[in-house]
């Protein structure tokens, strides 16, 4: 599909869109140190919806409401060889909407079609939908986000049992968040660059992220070469040693080497602080008609990843769901009248209706004990 000149425009504004809301929501969610999280899994939901807002959310978006619903749209129906992304939305039988929601509704199906959908979303990553639904739901709303790249050559193990990357980008590089930092970058097919970065023990997560940003953005900007010894010195660092060697034969001046771990990890996600999601919360709970007075909204995320010798892959599912809210207690001034028969005292049987219309059909006295 040839791109045009807007739609190259929008594309690039959605990437940064992306990246500044990734760096503003690990802020606000305290989620530097997560396992796994997809900040872009829970920008494609809100940018789907962002139609839906009542106030502009260009500040927490990166894009304005309209732009952000056409960046959206454009993922979703622009196919990628290793990524795959989806929305959906649910809505319970008999509830009406005040207005329409920039979402295509299907009735809403029970837990397990929802588990089905996740699973058929995810390639099989992720097999239980992040939220449970009951009988207070109105609306469900959710994205899927899978990535699979594999390597262009399977790695090897060093004598350690790390994965061995001899090709591919590294680097050295100095930052100003985080100082120097050493980047790994595995080569794939797949046009999907996955970058490990490690900083010095004593910085900070969101610093080392932020080296990361750097890192990746100079890169894009030929700023940064592969076998980049960018660090003052050449000696021995955080992360790196450096070390003469007498070989034979021909050889390249240098030879890198990274030794990286074979890890695997899956996250739960509370995403209601993020930026945007009250916002768009709001004007979805607003577009909600049932026989409900008030009604709450959760938005939460499941995410799973791992990394081997093969390749990378790593999979979200980001949930929101509308439910009736549960109704809260009201205070009130209550009379209350005791009547206590704890001593003896008398009991009558009274017939009622037709000739036998109010005959004592029995008395008794009775004597509590």
């Amino acid at each position: 599909m040839e791109t045009t000149g807007t739609q190259k425009q929008l594309s690039l504004a959605a990437a940064q869109a992306v990246r500044t809301y990734a760096a503003s929501a690990r802020s606000a969610l305290g989620t530097a140190e997560a396992p796994v999280i997809s900040y872009a899994g829970l920008w494609l939901l809100l940018a789907s919806l962002a139609t839906s807002a009542k106030v502009e959310v260009e500040e927490a978006l990166g894009l304005s409401r309209s732009d952000a619903r056409a960046a959206a749209l454009a993922l979703l129906e622009e196919p990628h060889p290793t990524v795959a992304a989806a929305v959906a939305g649910w809505l319970k039988p008999g509830v009406e909407l005040y207005e329409g929601l920039p979402i295509r509704l299907e009735s809403l199906p029970d837990q397990a079609s929802l588990d089905a959908w996740a699973e058929e979303n995810t390639r099989g990553l992720i097999t239980k939908f992040p939220l449970q639904i009951d009988a207070q739901t109105l609306l469900v709303l959710a994205s899927a986000l899978v990535v699979s790249p594999r390597w262009s050559e399977p790695l090897e193990h060093d004598d350690d049992g790390r994965l061995l990357l001899e090709r591919g980008f590294q680097a050295v590089v100095e930052t100003e968040a985080a100082g120097p930092v050493a980047v790994a970058c595995p080569p794939s097919d797949d046009a999907i660059a996955v970058y490990s970065v490690i900083a010095d023990p004593a910085v900070a997560a969101e610093d080392v992220w932020r080296a990361s940003e750097e890192v990746v953005r100079r890169f894009d900007a030929n700023e940064v070469r592969n076998h980049a010894f960018d660090v003052p010195g050449a000696g021995d660092g955080h992360a790196w040693t450096v070390r003469e060697v007498t070989t034979t034969g021909p050889a390249p001046s240098e030879r890198w080497r990274s030794h990286l771990p074979e890890w695997k990890a899956e996250s739960d996600h509370d995403l209601a602080n993020a930026p945007g999601v009250a916002q768009i919360a709001a004007g979805v709970e607003s577009a909600v008609v049932g026989d409900v007075d008030e009604t709450e909204t959760v938005c939460v995320q499941k995410a799973v990843a791992s990394y081997d010798r093969e390749g990378f892959e790593a999979a979200a599912v980001t949930a929101m769901m509308t439910r009736a809210a549960a109704a809260v207690p009201q205070e009130r001034t209550v009379r209350e009248i005791d009547l206590r028969f704890d001593r003896p005292h008398a009991v009558v049987a009274v017939a009622r209706g037709g000739a036998w219309e109010g005959i004592p059909l029995f008395h008794s006295w009775v004597s509590p004990a």
